[in-house]
């Protein structure tokens, strides 16, 4: 057993050198393979370190043959010789190969962070601090990303240890701190040496009760962690601190302690400073034969340890104590004798210094070379990256090329192919825009005859002498005419408007004043402002030159008229439209600005387009063509000018109007005197301009009569609100109001029986009238019928959320508005009762096409979201805008089953469709398609509906 003991490092040393030279020659066979490997574990086995090192150092080869194996323990095998290195005091070897570890280790771990702690730890023995702390810093970024907190601490204590060596207390007291903090947070054990160097701090910085704290704690980590040396370096911190504080009888204690302590684990160098510290505090308290005794007793174990410096302090305090002592022989003598130390120790310390010089320069010299090597390393790498860049260059080139010339000839075929269709598009969209136009040119021009007959007729029995017309009928013929020759006027703009695209309307410029053409459309609308309650004005800027523009006077005032009287429609009693004039370089500025409702951004850009209408405005007024701002945009074009409009939501609008300014002669004006158009047209629109703004309802009672049931006309055409007043008037009491505020006032001051209302009105609308009627306790009983031009299913809809009792679209027959209202009162007790909801249409036409609507909707929504398990009757009643009670009695009414029971009926004909459909292979992907997860419950609740299961039906 013995022998083998003795013979087995020979064997391992022997089939090394074998080993060695047969990976030298290569012999990549299995046999020498399998031979190297057992030989490498052995060493490893073995701890020969070095040797299994030299081996994987000097094959390159052999790294390759065994892999990530032999790669790995490379790298462990050279760390290991750093640290080895290190720990023997070859701090020079250990910087070396600390550096070509560094230089060739792929990889950014933890033992890239050891290898540059030692790297630091050598260079900080060479008190090259600058390259230490690099080498630290590094090492930390390693341990940060692998979030090894205790190594971090490690390298802020170092840090910590530079700092406080180059004097920089403050600097070095931080990062002890942040060591220590570091691992507080992160609930790694703190080290008692990092609180006792703080305290140390602390101490110097004459912060003794923080020293104090800090070495208390260190103290008690010691014990707890059963670290002798850490607890003696605590106790003798603690000894300084209250030596500091000339605190002897403290300080003398945990000096002794210590001193004990350290002679307990053989450290005799800290012991002698500890026993130089119990000295200091005996020469302080004049205890001269102390100091004696202790001095003699320790020079000579500081001579046998080799320690010069202690030598010195103890024999320079026994001569101080000798002084004190009066004893100047025996201090003489001493004094000769710690000369002759000092000597000793100034060339020991010239020879350590340029040791130190000489160690640097081999250092860095190595480092250059190792860095030059490094160089050269990466040269050949990026030539040989050169090269293949190179060769994938050209051929990634030829590749694309071709790839290039195959898109390019791809998308040639398919702009070939868009350029067609967008062609073909655009004729179709130019098509149909002509086909539009013809359609509105033939309509107005189709207009024109049954007009002609029409308002002919009229003429005809008003002008009749034969005929006695009571003053009621006459004013209603007459309103019958006027309202022809308004449709007279709007076919005119239409056909202008298509003369002007298709460029068959002459332009007839004239040399005009715009200033006095602006003054006259002012003084023509005072009136019609000071009507709605509007301040309008006029400003003019000063500015040099004359206000001359080349314009077609007719054409021109037709854009000013459309641009004022749209503003004058828009603004509310007490608001303001300015029309202003300014000059711009050339160009004059002509603005109309107004402080009403303004135009929601999104519809800013199409404002200027043929037939647009705002989908929604603040002034919700009767809906037009949308001709009048296309017409201007036209005219304008025509006279090389330009229109824009500013407008802020609630804050108003500006159209502004750029043109040349001329310079002519004043003979070549045409003077203007009147302005025919827009006082004709003014004339016919006259009838319509009511005060909006007023705060006093418009209310019409006629002979109020007790035995009547009272009427509520809501309605702001004043025409149609007196045709419906004329029709109503002979049966029923009767209150008019031009919108939904007003009409409200007037339900605050009177009792009404039925309210007939408007959908479209200026400022609050029917919708909106609606909505309050509902939410009012007092007013929610008085049935609601609604006349309206608008009969879109989306209107209709609406209107069936807000609980109307009828719907009656325009034009309507006068006899069959007069039964809806009997109607409605006479089932007044039907739906005035507690019943808040109670909705009853009287017409039921109506009501099957409102029905119809709000079912379709309530199906489709059921059916986008078919597959959700979590589908509720308050997400359908969410979406068409009523509360969940009101949406259970409304499909209850309608269908005759509660909600929920149409939603499962609605899943149930889905998966019976999809059935026949073949579009499912099982029951439960059918279950899951309708957003029933319990594949029993659906085949139950299939079979109760439709007498089979979903596989009889498969």
């Amino acid at each position: 057993m013995i022998k083998n003991i003795i013979y087995q490092p020979i064997f391992l040393v022997y089939t090394y050198l074998v080993l060695s030279h047969n990976v030298v020659a290569q012999e990549t066979n299995n046999t020498s393979y399998e031979k190297f490997t057992k030989t490498f574990d052995s060493l490893v086995n073995y701890k020969e370190f070095d040797m299994a090192y030299n081996l994987l150092s000097d094959e390159s080869e052999s790294i390759i043959l065994g892999g990530e194996k032999f790669s790995t323990l490379y790298y462990e095998l050279l760390y290991n010789r750093v640290k080895s290195e290190y720990l023997s005091g070859n701090y020079l070897e250990s910087i070396s190969l600390a550096r070509e570890f560094i230089f060739r280790y792929p990889k950014k771990d933890s033992l890239l962070g050891y290898t540059y702690s030692y790297l630091g730890n050598a260079y900080y023995q060479f008190d090259d601090y600058d390259i230490a702390l690099d080498c630290y810093f590094k090492a930390k970024k390693i341990y940060d990303s692998e979030k090894r907190y205790s190594e971090v601490s490690k390298v802020l204590s170092s840090v910590g240890l530079i700092y406080n060596n180059l004097e920089d207390y403050d600097e070095a007291l931080k990062y002890y701190v942040q060591a220590n903090e570091l691992l507080k947070k992160n609930n790694v054990q703190a080290e008692s040496h990092n609180y006792t160097q703080i305290a140390r701090l602390y101490t110097r910085n004459e912060n003794y009760a923080m020293a104090q704290l800090y070495l208390d704690s260190a103290l008690k980590l010691a014990l707890t962690q059963n670290k002798l040396k850490d607890q003696y370096y605590a106790q003798r911190s603690l000894g300084y601190n209250f030596f500091i504080q000339e605190k002897y009888s403290e300080a003398y204690f945990n000096y002794q302690k210590a001193y004990d302590g350290y002679l307990s684990i053989n450290s005799i160098d800290h012991s002698l400073d500890c026993s130089l510290k119990l000295a200091y505090i005996h020469y302080n308290l004049k205890e001269y034969s102390e100091v004696y005794r202790l001095c003699e007793s320790q020079i000579p174990i500081a001579y046998n340890i080799g320690d010069l410096n202690a030598a010195v302090f103890f024999s320079r305090l026994m001569y101080k104590a000798l002084i004190k002592d009066e004893k100047y022989k025996e201090a003489i003598f001493v004094q000769e004798n710690f000369k002759q130390i000092e000597d000793s120790i100034e060339r020991i310390q010239n020879n350590s210094y340029k040791y130190k010089i000489q160690m640097r320069l081999e250092t860095e010299k190595r480092a250059n070379e190792n860095e030059l090597l490094k160089q050269q390393k990466i040269a050949d790498q990026e030539t040989i990256r050169a090269q293949n860049i190179l060769l994938y260059s050209v051929g990634l080139g030829l590749f694309l090329v071709v790839v290039i010339a195959l898109i390019i000839y791809r998308t040639y075929l398919i702009n070939k192919r868009l350029s067609f269709k967008i062609q073909q598009q655009s004729d179709r969209l130019k098509q149909l825009d002509e086909a539009k136009s013809r359609f509105f040119a033939n309509i107005s021009h189709d207009l024109r005859t049954p007009l002609t007959l029409i308002m002919g007729g009229i003429e005809q029995v008003l002008k009749s002498e034969d005929l006695l017309l009571t003053e009621k009928a006459e004013r209603q013929l007459k309103t019958g005419l006027l309202n022809g020759e308004r449709i007279i006027h709007l076919t005119n703009e239409i056909n202008e408007l298509i003369k002007l695209e298709d460029g068959k309307l002459a332009i007839n410029k004239k040399y005009v004043d715009i200033d006095k053409m602006l003054n006259l459309f002012v003084k023509m609308f005072n009136s019609m402002a000071e009507l709605k309650g509007v301040h309008l004005s006029y400003s003019k800027s000063i500015f040099e030159g004359d206000s001359y523009v080349h314009i077609d006077p007719s054409q021109f005032e037709k854009v000013l008229f459309n641009l004022i009287t749209n503003a004058l429609k828009h603004t509310k009693k007490d608001d303001s439209v300015t029309v202003a004039l300014n000059k711009d370089g050339d160009q004059l500025l002509i603005s109309v600005i107004d402080s009403g409702e303004g135009i929601p951004e999104q519809n800013l850009p199409y404002i200027f387009e043929r037939y647009y209408q705002a989908p929604d405005t603040t002034f919700k007024t009767q809906e037009g063509f949308g001709i009048g701002l296309a017409l201007v945009k036209e005219i304008i074009n025509k006279h090389d000018a330009n229109i824009q409009v500013k407008s802020k939501l609630g804050q108003g609008s500006e159209f502004i109007i750029t043109i040349q300014q001329e310079s002519v002669p004043s003979e070549n004006l045409t003077q203007l005197y009147a302005l025919t158009y827009s006082d004709q047209t003014r004339v016919l629109f006259r009838e319509l301009d009511e005060p909006l703004g007023n705060d006093n309802p418009i209310v019409n009672v006629n002979k109020r009569s007790s035995d009547k049931a009272t009427l509520l006309i809501v309605e702001d055409h004043p025409e149609v609100r007196e045709f419906i007043q004329n029709i109503v008037e002979k049966k029923y009491n009767v209150l008019t109001a031009p919108n939904g505020q007003k009409a409200l006032k007037v339900l605050d001051k009177e009792e009404v029986d039925l309210i007939i209302t408007d959908l479209m009105m200026p400022w609050f609308d029917g919708f909106e009238l609606l909505e309050k009627l509902k939410e009012s306790d007092k007013l929610r009983k008085i049935p609601a019928l609604v006349l309206s031009a608008r009969t879109s299913e989306e209107d209709k809809t609406k209107v069936l959320s807000q609980g109307v009792n009828d719907f009656l679209c325009k034009p309507f027959n006068p006899e069959e508005l007069l039964k809806r209202i009997e109607n409605l009162l006479n089932r007044k007790e039907i739906w005035n009762n507690n019943n808040e909801g109670a909705l009853f249409i009287n017409n039921q036409q109506t009501l099957d096409e409102i029905e119809q609507s709000l079912l379709k909707k309530v199906e489709h929504l059921i059916l986008e979201k078919i597959d959700d398990p979590n589908l509720s009757v308050n997400y359908l009643a969410d979406q068409i805008a009523v509360s969940e009670r009101k949406f259970y009695r409304m499909i209850k009414k309608m269908t005759d089953s509660t909600p929920f029971e149409f939603i499962k009926e609605v899943r149930m004909q889905y998966a019976l469709q999809i059935l026949k459909e073949k579009n499912v292979s099982s029951a439960s992907e059918v279950a899951k398609a309708i957003g029933m997860n319990n594949v029993s419950h659906f085949n139950t609740q299939f079979k109760k509906r439709f007498g089979k299961t979903p596989i009889e039906f498969k």
